[in-house]
């Protein structure tokens, strides 16, 4: 094997004229080739012959895609016919001038029949196991009447009664036998058979579906039944390679396809040129559609003088040089000494002009902040009461920024998660706080400290949340409740950590997707509603200050007023961060976060703990403050 495929490595580089071991036959390739003395010349044609021939030899191949053999294949479809000739060939082929004319084309079906009956039969195409018709076998029995006899011989010996009997039976007993051909309906009905029966000349039930354009004939055996139906088609006429097309636009589309791939391949073929110089050296140089860039070369003489050449490749087939300018070639000569002119010059000393260097604006910048806060307090035999509690909490929060000075334009982009848990040993683990916000401000610069903003605002929880101690009955999930903000207004910043945020115009809605589960009073929504709608105005307001080296104040307060409904109820989310740095790693952290919403009321207890009841029975409930507050040791990470 290693020497057949030497062998037919060598020939795909083959040079007509090279003198080769003589191989007439393919299976010699599989013999020895060293025994073969007599040499044979290999022109072009009897090349092709042989490349044929062992393309042809299927036990040669181990595979019908190997990769050799379709390289064999290309070479001989090119040695039969150059690319430009078929390239011209299909350039010229008269697409649009192609003859269309309409045509009908009738398709037949010849589907087996099976007879079960004289008039019922049906299409013999699934194999059954059992035969769908049997036979039934009646034996009908007719005794003569012999009451004659015994009464004649009711007087005689009683064995010459019997006997007599027996032997009148024998001779007058007749038998009739009846059989009945049964189709098993159950059995093909199983196997999804349907039977079909000839009455008054129709087939019941029709063989076809209505307007199918179909037509049903039987065989002149009736062992079979053609079933006919016919279409439309587009012929093409008789001096067209074509016979019956696709569609009308065929003869465009093949047109489109052949010159797109013409292009492809015009564009994509490419000659590789070697350039020699006098010692020997070669440099390549791709000879291909077209180049717009030129190519440096230097050109020595005997005398090892250079001039430089520029070499392009504006077409396919073309090579453009150009010499470079400003050439000039001088040789140096002796000269007696006293010959020699002496030139003073003296240096021209200008400074050269510097430019700054323009700096390259880096538009996005990407950060994420992530902390880790744990406690754990355990108590044994504590006199004074008290349970073992663990608890943690995760803050991640992500930030991607948009920053074009030149179009005075900020887009940013903010992502948070942060969600707590608290487990003891009585009642197991507990959500403590669980908030998922997103957020999308795009700002507008208009001058040094005043910015137009468009804002979006979300925000909802990632698991379930509880009525602890009643832990069986949800009142809330991802996205129920959810709100999102839109609002457009301005953003105005006095000082370097300080932004206020105006939406003049806003648009807040509250809503919960799954009612059948979560009581959408608790959370501000009417009853029968999925969600609340609210039209107003948006004020958020962010600062950032630092009351001494490494403790950090951070507040977020977003006020919103609905402008259609109690205008003066202002609905307040704020939410303040106390950290201070411990070190690289670590910080003490204390979160508070207030909420006050008009919208949402809670109950309102008596001294026992019942609820307090309106005239009308039902409950008393007002809006009160949600406060929410974490202090603790956090690990930290920014990236």
């Amino acid at each position: 094997m290693q020497r057949l495929q030497f062998l037919l490595v060598f020939l795909v580089f083959f040079i007509p004229g090279r003198v080769l071991p003589q191989i007439s036959d393919p299976d010699i390739a599989l013999t020895d080739t060293a025994s073969i003395a007599e040499p044979i010349f290999f022109t072009p044609a009897s090349a092709s012959d042989y490349l044929h021939g062992l393309i042809d030899l299927d036990k040669l191949w181990r595979s019908d895609n190997d990769t050799l053999k379709r390289s064999l294949a290309r070479l001989l479809q090119h040695y039969g016919e150059p690319f430009d000739s078929v390239r011209k060939r299909l350039l010229h082929f008269p697409f649009d001038s192609i003859p269309l004319k309409p045509g009908m084309i009738i398709q037949s079906d010849t589907l087996p029949l099976r007879w079960l009956d004289r008039n019922v039969f049906i299409v013999d195409t699934i194999a059954l196991k059992q035969s769908p018709v049997y036979s039934h076998k009646t034996i009908i029995v007719r005794k003569p009447e012999i009451d004659s006899i015994n009464f004649i011989f009711s007087d005689s010996i009683p064995d010459v009664k019997i006997m007599l009997d027996s032997i009148l039976r024998v001779m007058v007993e007749t038998k009739d036998t009846i059989i009945e051909t049964r189709i098993d309906y159950s059995y093909l009905e199983t196997k999804k058979v349907q039977v079909y029966r000839i009455e008054d000349g129709a087939i019941l039930p029709s063989l076809l579906p209505r307007g199918s354009g179909k037509s049903v004939r039987f065989l002149a055996d009736s062992t079979g039944i053609v079933v006919s139906y016919y279409s439309q088609a587009i012929m093409a006429g008789n001096e067209s390679p074509f016979y019956i097309l696709p569609g009308k636009k065929t003869p465009d589309s093949l047109r489109l396809a052949v010159e797109t791939l013409l292009e492809y391949t015009y564009l994509r073929d490419s000659v590789l040129l070697h350039l020699h110089d006098i010692q020997g050296k070669k440099t390549l140089f791709w000879l291909s559609t077209g180049k717009p860039d030129m190519y440096r070369y230097w050109v020595k003489n005997t005398n090892q003088d250079s001039i430089t050449i520029w070499i392009g490749n504006p077409a396919k087939n073309q090579l453009s040089l150009l010499l470079e300018e400003d050439v000039s070639v001088e040789r140096l000569e002796p000269v007696h000494a006293d010959d020699i002119p002496i030139t003073v010059a003296q240096p021209l000393r200008v400074l050269a002009p510097l430019r700054p260097l323009k700096e390259i604006p880096v538009l996005w910048n990407y950060s994420l902040t992530s902390s880790f806060s744990l406690n754990q307090n355990y108590l044994s035999n504590w006199a004074r009461g008290g349970q073992s509690s663990l608890s943690g909490m995760v803050d991640i929060r992500s930030e991607a920024k948009y920053t074009n000075n030149e179009s005075k334009v900020t887009w940013t982009n903010t992502g948070r998660l942060r969600y707590g848990s608290i487990r003891t040993k009585e009642q197991g683990y507990r959500t403590s706080t669980d908030i998922f916000e997103l957020g999308s401000q795009y700002n507008k610069r208009i001058n040094k400290s005043l910015d137009f903003s468009a804002v979006f605002y979300g925000m909802t929880q990632v698991a379930r949340g509880f009525k602890y101690p009643n832990d069986s009955v949800v009142v809330s999930k991802f996205l129920n409740p959810g709100t999102f903000t839109i609002g457009a207004g301005l953003e105005y910043k006095p000082f370097k950590e300080t932004l206020i945020n105006f939406s003049v115009l806003s648009y807040k809605n509250t809503f919960v997707l799954d009612t059948a589960r979560i009581d959408q009073t608790v959370h501000g929504i009417l009853a029968g509603k999925r969600a609340r709608q609210e039209m107003g105005g948006q004020l958020v307001i962010r600062n950032k200050t630092a009351i001494m080296d490494g403790l950090n104040v951070t507040n977020s307060i977003r006020l919103f007023s609905n402008y259609i409904e109690k205008p003066q109820n202002v609905d307040v989310d704020w939410e303040m961060n106390i950290e201070k740095q411990i070190n690289w790693l670590f910080t003490i952290r204390l979160n508070v976060h207030l909420i006050y919403d008009d919208d949402i009321r809670f109950p309102v207890l008596d001294k026992e703990g019942n609820p307090v009841l309106l005239p009308d029975g039902t409950a008393k409930r007002v809006a009160k403050p949600q406060f929410n507050q974490f202090f603790g040791l956090s690990l930290s990470f920014r990236i």
